[in-house]
Order: structure tokens, then sequence, then C-alpha cells
């Protein structure tokens, strides 16, 4: 038999073939689905006759078909014989020149005799691929047609070591399940919110896995996971309407009603890792309660996070001297770099439990409210004012319910909403465009609002002694969750780091050392190294070795004693100017 020389059987193309016994030249018309063309067979001494038209091999009229004359009757692809077919794309698995899997797939579905044959092997190949592009696009007719032919395994493709893949997880995934796949449809925004909330219904019906990834953090250290992936969460914070946010909180809910839980903690491993100099900035999400305080996700889903709570047997109001064993199942436990492992006794810890109580850092709260309302990177904005504060005080009203806050803690949240109801300039009300000035005003007022509670600073303590001996254990009392403020934040240096990500503020930034210290940093980050370098000197704990300066130490007020970022950035500015004037005195210029 004469191999194929060359065959395109798209909707697209033009099909070209040598078939034993038989020259033909066939176009495809992609519109009609029809063939056209010239026939000339071959007697058995290689003789070729005169030219003859289609009807002798197909049944065309015996013309060259053109634009303006067609065949008459018209044979369509699904009545030719599966023989020609099989001739005109190659034989899987017996020549080696065929079309491809997709154009295979096409002439399958335009020939029943074929289909019985072959179709069954196309769904089932490369680890059911069909299944996989179906499922990324959310296609349930096309899942559904999977399943017809048993190829909808829950299996795992392997990711290639670069452009495999676009999630935004902790780590870069190096394989996809079917959740995977899904989930990257949904991040990448490409498909309508309701396909993805179809698909996942899908999934869950016929229990595929669904929880976090194995190549991720949370395996270095624990065998047993019950958590969705933190990649969910991560989506639904970075979210950018309210149809998709809505949608995306509907499957967090279908999924929980399956009985998978939220993650517990989310970014831990970077948050441990993270750098020196972005100390006292917000760091990545640090769980779904954070997130579900945000103004753009809906009360339910707060309820949703605390029924995780209900889930392991602990009340909110009460306090632990021992973890509770579902509590710390859930934390699970934390695997030290290398580099990193600390020693007891002589003996090295590689992994300790992580905390299983969560303190929620209100500073990191008021920080979300304030992009909410004033930010252009988030594309949620207010119907109408004062809708940001209705919905957070429903939430206090949850918080309340559940006892999770008492009575501090609840006057604080509530001392938050009367300061949002106060605030009369939003991105809503300045039709997106917010300046630097009603920018800092707004995170004014929202901090001033617990600066009167800054006494309640605390710090969470991770007990990384129990993997040695549980005796050994710090055995601090507890509560699963509370309210604090982080010491370790500080506003001033919260809002200018904003400054330095919002395009449309960092140009309009005259500071006396002009963009001098600018710089972008490999994650992306703009930093101000001069800014930062005087700001740190003002530490009067570390008498100014912090900012590398030789002179005197000096001090900058307190976020908690008041005071506007704009008095701060100013004082900051000046304190540059003498240091460069100093240096210059020293030097003899």
């Amino acid at each position: 038999m004469t191999k194929v020389a060359t065959v395109l059987m798209t909707l697209l193309g033009t099909a070209f073939a040598q078939i034993d016994r038989t020259c033909i030249d066939i176009a495809f018309n992609s519109e009609t689905n029809t063939l056209s063309g010239k026939c000339q067979p071959r007697d058995n001494s290689g003789y070729i006759p005169s030219e003859l038209d289609l009807n002798d091999c197909f049944g065309y009229d015996g013309t060259t078909i053109t634009s303006d004359k067609v065949a008459v009757p018209i044979v369509t692809l699904d009545l030719l014989p599966t023989e020609v077919l099989l001739q005109i794309s190659g034989e899987p698995g017996k020549d080696q020149d065929t079309i491809s899997a997709e154009e295979f797939k096409s002439l399958c579905l335009l020939s029943p005799p074929l289909s019985q044959v072959y179709l069954q092997s196309y769904y089932l190949g490369d680890n059911c691929g069909a299944f996989r592009q179906a499922v990324r696009s959310a296609n349930i007719k096309a899942m559904d047609r999977c399943a017809q032919f048993g190829a909808v395994a829950d299996t795992r493709w392997e990711l290639p070591d670069s452009d495999g893949c676009q999630c935004i997880s902790e780590r870069q995934h190096t394989h996809h399940r079917p959740i995977d796949e899904l989930l990257e449809c949904l991040y990448l925004g490409k498909i309508p919110i309701g396909q993805c909330i179809d698909a996942l219904e899908w999934l869950l019906l016929r229990k595929y896995d669904m929880k976090e990834q194995q190549d991720q953090s949370r395996y270095d250290a624990n065998d047993y996971c019950d958590h969705v992936p933190e990649f969910l969460v991560t989506i639904l914070e970075k979210s950018t309407d309210r149809a998709r946010t809505e949608g995306i909180c509907q499957m967090i809910q279908m999924l929980h009603s399956h009985g998978y839980s939220l993650p517990y903690h989310m970014n831990f491993g970077s948050f441990m890792n993270r750098r020196g100099g972005d100390h006292g900035l917000v760091q990545s999400i640090t769980g779904p309660l954070d997130v579900a305080l945000r103004s753009h996700c809906p009360p339910y889903l707060l309820e949703l996070v605390l029924r995780d709570y209900v889930r392991r047997l602990v009340g909110f109001d009460v306090i632990y001297e021992l973890p509770p064993p579902l509590m710390q199942r859930w934390a699970g436990k934390y695997r030290f770099d290398e580099s990193k492992q600390l020693r007891f006794a002589g003996v090295v810890v590689e992994t300790a439990g992580k905390p299983w109580w969560k303190f929620t850092n209100v500073l990191h709260t008021v920080w979300g409210l304030f992009l909410d309302l004033m930010d252009n990177s988030t594309a949620w904005a207010e119907e109408y004012p004062g809708e940001a504060a209705d919905v957070f005080e429903k939430k206090v009203d949850i918080l309340t319910e559940y006892r999770v806050v008492d009575t501090l803690q609840d006057r604080i949240l509530r001392g938050i909403v009367q300061a949002m109801r106060s605030m009369t300039t939003s991105k809503a009300s300045s039709n997106g465009v917010v300046s630097d000035s009603d920018s800092q005003r707004c995170w004014e007022t929202l901090y001033s609002a617990i600066t009167p509670f800054s006494f309640i600073k605390e710090h969470w303590v991770m007990d990384s002694w129990q993997l040695i001996d549980p005796a050994l254990s710090l055995g601090l009392p507890y509560e699963c969750h509370s309210f604090h403020i982080d010491p370790d934040y500080n506003v001033y240096k919260m809002y200018h780091d904003y400054q330095m990500q919002n395009d449309q503020i960092r140009p309009t930034l005259h500071r006396p050392w002009g963009t001098e210290g600018f710089s972008k940093q490999e994650d992306g980050k703009w930093v101000d190294r001069e800014w930062r370098r005087v700001f740190h000197s003002n530490d009067g704990i570390t008498l100014g070795i912090s900012g590398g300066e030789d002179y005197h130490y000096w001090r900058l007020p307190d976020w908690t004693k008041g005071g506007s970022f704009a008095n701060i950035d100013k004082a900051v500015c000046e304190r540059w100017t003498e240091l460069e004037n100093k240096k210059r005195v020293d030097h003899g210029a």
C-alpha cells in the first residue's frame, strides 16, 4: 500500500492522499463537510486510464467542483467506507504516518463504523488526554462523552519543568489532577464561572480527589490532609468581580458540604522564610478567615470558616491548656529547612507543630478593608455609600453569635465599623481615581480606630519542642482564636510600601533623593532603599544598627501614639538630608 503523503483532515484544511490502485486529489469543504476533486483509478499494470469523474469512485457528478458549480449528489464523509477513511488517515498503531488524534477523532465522529473500532482508543489515549482538555475548559458535554468511553480516571498528568502551570500556589505544581486543571481554568478566568461550578459538581458526584496537592509543603511533615487546595482561597482573595466572587464562594460551599475543610494555615512556609526587610509589612494571606473578612466576600463565607472550627469540637470561649487533638491535626506540623533547623539538648529539631490557635491581626483586617475602599487594583467597589461598613457589621454580628469575640474585641471591631461610616471618599465616589492624600486619610481613619486598644499587642509562640518530648511543651493556655494587634506591624511602613506598589502614586512621589533608591525586586515588588534605610535607623533599641548609620539614633513617634503618615514621611526626608549634610562635612566636601 502506498503511504499517505500529506493529510490534513481538519475543518480548516485540505486533504490530499494517494491510495493503492487509486490516485485521489481531494478537497475538503469545511462549511459543508463534503469532498470534491478528481479521481484516477489505476489498473494492475500501473496504467492510468483517462481521467474519470468522482462519481466513479465516490458518487460525485464527474466535474471539478468550483465556487460556482456544486457537485450533485453531495457525498459526506460519513458515507465513505471505513477502509477508505483509514487509507486517507493512516491506521493508528499500524501506519507511521497518521493524522493527529484530534483529526482522527473528527473522522471517527463522521463514520460510525470507524468510531466503533477506534474512538475509545482516542479517549483513553495520552492518559485520558481528552478528559483533561474537557475539564480544563469546564465542558460538561465533553466530560460526559469521555465518561461514555470509560476515559475519566482520577489520574495525574505530569507537567513540564517550565510553562507547564499558571497556578499561583505556594510551590510550583509538578503535576495536575482533574481538580487542579479546573482550578487553573477558574483562575485564568477564560470560562464563565457557571461552567466551573457545574464542572466541580460533576467531579464531586463522582468522588474525585479534591484535597491539597501532594507536592505542596503540607505533605513535608504530614500524611493527613482533609482540606481543599490553598490555591482556591488565593483565587477568592484575588477575585475580580461580584459574580465571580459569588461563584467561587458557592464552589467552596459545595466542597464544604461534601466534607472538605478549608486550610487552617496558608503560605506558612513563605511566611517563615520572609525577608528581614519585609518585617512590619502585610504578608501573604495567613488563612481563610482573613479572606472572609474582606468586603468582597459575602457573610455566609465567614460562617463556613467558623463551622470548620465547630467540626473540631472546640468552643471559641474556652481556654485550652492542652491542644485539642482535632485542632492540632487540622493545623499539622511544619518541617524546617535544613539551614534553619533548631537544636534542643544537642538534638536537631526537624519538625514542629504549627500553632493550633490563631491570632487574627486587626491591622491585617483593617488593611484589607482599606484596599477594598481605595485601591484600584481590587475590582470590588461599593454599590452605594456605606456598603462596606454594612457588610463588615454583619460579619461582626456573626462573630458575636459564634462567641468568637469577647467584649473588648467586639468594641474594637465595632469601632472600625464606625470609622468606615465616617469616611466620605472612596474609589467608588471618586470614579476609580483616588489621590495619595485621600488614601492617606482613609488609612489614618481606619488605624486610628484601633489605637486606643493597642495595649492588646501579643506574639503567638510556635511550640517547637513537641517533637522531642511532649512533656517539654511550653503548654501555654490559648483560646483557639483571638483578635490581636501584632507588634511587628508598623502602619507607616505599611502605607509607604503601598505607595511603592501603586503605579498611580509611585510616579508622583517627590523626596530629596528622587528615584535614586527605587528598585524592583525579583518578586516584582518595588522598594525605596533610601526611605527604608533611614526609617529603620530610627529604632532606639538597636541604636541605629539596622539602619547602618554610625550616628546617634533617632526616634520616630510610635504609631500607637497617633500621628499622620505625612508627618512621618516629612521626618524621614529631613533626617535623610541631615545625614547627607553630615557626610559631606565629615568628608570635607
